[in-house]
């Protein structure tokens, strides 16, 4: 062996322990319970709601779930023991619900979900998000391209103007 492969070799020896170790407290740091406390939106306009609905969001060592309801007045009740077709669209449209596994490198976090309230993000999608930590803080940021979809057999961001969010999460658990 060449002594600068050889010198390579040795230098990624020493220094994987702590690269594994920095992905693997990564990951530690998010595990748990969240809510999300404040939401931006950056488009054309950028508006921030510092009252969202409720959410959890969870990370366990390799898996996640995420259960939001979208936009910023509650979901209206049922108004009877069975629920219109428009009284279910309502309520389809307002709720957010993802699982599957994710993984963390530097400070993207990925996520893969194997199930989701939208067939298409299940069939394959992913979302990616810069995150950081600080004590009991997440803070969650993605634009438009970075949720892929299966459509008409390829995966694809979502069409439409460029956009960014940025979630703001407080620790439950």
């Amino acid at each position: 062996m060449k002594p600068t492969n050889l010198l390579n070799t040795l230098i990624a020896l020493v220094f994987l322990p702590f690269m594994l170790s920095a992905q693997s407290s990564s990951k530690s740091s998010l595990q748990g319970a969240w809510k999300i406390v404040e939401v931006t939106y950056i488009d054309q306009d950028t508006s921030t709601n510092t009252n969202p609905q409720p959410s959890l969001i969870m990370f366990g060592k390799d898996h996640y779930s995420v259960l939001n309801i979208a936009g910023e007045k509650p979901r209206a009740l049922f108004k009877g023991e069975q629920p219109t077709t428009e009284e279910k669209v309502s309520v389809y449209d307002s709720f957010f619900a993802n699982a599957g596994t994710y993984e963390v490198n530097g400070s993207t976090l990925t996520t893969h979900p194997s199930v989701a309230k939208n067939p298409n993000f299940m069939a394959g999608g992913s979302a990616k998000f810069q995150y950081n930590i600080k004590g009991n803080t997440l803070w969650m940021t993605s634009r438009g391209g970075d949720f892929l979809f299966l459509i008409d057999g390829k995966l694809r961001p979502l069409s439409g103007p460029s956009s960014e969010t940025r979630l703001k999460l407080s620790r439950v658990e």
